[in-house]
């Protein structure tokens, strides 16, 4: 069977279900530029899947070491075994006694959920259907029903809009109210009721909440995905065992690459005459620069810097607003609101120094500007 064409003339779900329908053993190749996804199937079963866009986040070992089910130390073993005996990763995790096979099944499901997941958002791309034999792990075998996929799949996409609403940022951080637990009288409270009805995965999640680990780190933690992670904590939102705590801004931290003394020396030589060549035009101004000099180079934009921060006060502003929103039911009347429940400083209120952002609140929407 000759498979191939674009996107544009078959949807995800109806390539995936045809080679599930007919039981088909292959890989499919999906391409959109220089991104590439790799679905593998056995008797129209999905056993495997692999990306070159997503990055580290897709690799088994590294997902294992953000959950903490291995250590930085114990991957490394492993890779040097994979590295002399070429077996999978998982297989080697479980013949170590690192890991049962429930928790590399675990992940692998999770991995084919979020590179499928995230296949549904594409718009344009060419894909490709090899009808091969596909190696299926020996120590752990594995597949998954395309019609199981792709139904919660397409549930994911349909849900997402209105968790997105609430769970809006991967650095949101996310704490258990004071007290919702404790007994009263000796008697318990209604989240300590309530408590005793969660599945597993949402006591798994609330375990893990402890009011300094962002939206992100929930998702690494739990191996359980973003939308399901997502899911459970608006559930526990709803319910009330947690509440927003704060948004935690990634900081920047500055990548500072070692050069040797002779690269230092090179890169002085040919900055300084650099330099001195520019010096020399200025001064001397010859006259074919002279046409460009005052239209050009006197124009140049040296506010550019500045806008980047006014970008950076409005992201922020903008982020406490959601947050002062989600917690109080509503939009502050005044941006001094803000400064009041310690979700910004003073000083990003103005874009410049006696200037202030305008805000306004009207039909429950706000309007920000400068």
């Amino acid at each position: 069977m000759a498979l191939q064409g674009t996107l544009k003339d078959f949807s995800i779900t109806e390539i995936i279900q045809l080679i599930g329908q007919q039981l088909k053993t292959g890989v499919l190749k999906i391409r959109r530029g220089k991104s590439l996804v790799e679905i593998s199937f056995v008797d129209g079963m999905i056993v495997h899947v692999n990306s070159n866009y997503r990055g580290k986040k897709d690799l088994i070992g590294e997902i294992l070491v953000k959950a903490q089910l291995i250590t930085d130390e114990q991957l490394e073993r492993v890779l040097k075994v994979q590295k002399e005996t070429l077996k999978y990763i998982g297989e080697i995790l479980v013949e170590l006694g690192l890991l049962t096979k429930e928790d590399i099944l675990k992940v692998i499901t999770t991995q084919i959920y979020e590179t499928i997941y995230d296949l549904f958002w594409w718009e344009d791309g060419a894909f490709n259907f090899d009808l091969k034999l596909v190696e299926s792990y020996k120590k752990i075998p594995f597949a998954l029903s395309t019609e199981q996929v792709l139904l919660n799949i397409l549930r994911m996409v349909d849900e997402w809009s209105e968790i997105e609403k609430k769970i809006f940022s991967p650095h949101l951080v996310f704490r258990k109210p004071l007290g919702a637990e404790e007994k009263s009288a000796g008697v318990l409270s209604p989240q300590s009721l309530m408590r005793e009805k969660l599945t597993s995965e949402q006591e798994l999640v609330l375990n893990i909440i402890d009011g300094t680990r962002t939206v992100q780190e929930i998702i690494d933690r739990c191996l359980l995905g973003k939308f399901n992670t997502s899911e459970i904590l608006l559930n526990l939102m709803e319910m009330g065992f947690i509440e927003v705590a704060g948004i935690r801004t990634p900081s920047l931290v500055k990548k500072v690459r070692m050069i040797n003394f002779r690269e230092t020396l090179t890169f002085v030589y040919y900055g300084a005459f650099l330099i001195l060549i520019f010096l020399l035009l200025i001064y001397f101004k010859p006259n074919f620069l002279r046409l460009f000099w005052d239209s050009k180079i006197e124009r140049v934009n040296i506010e550019a810097p500045a806008l980047f921060v006014h970008r950076a006060q409005l992201d922020r502003i903008k982020s406490a607003l959601e947050i002062f929103y989600l917690e109080r039911g509503a939009y502050p009347q005044k941006l001094e609101e803000l400064v009041t429940a310690r979700l910004i400083r003073k000083s990003d209120l103005f874009y410049r120094k006696g200037v202030s952002y305008q805000y306004e609140l009207k039909d429950e929407k706000y309007i920000l500007k400068h």
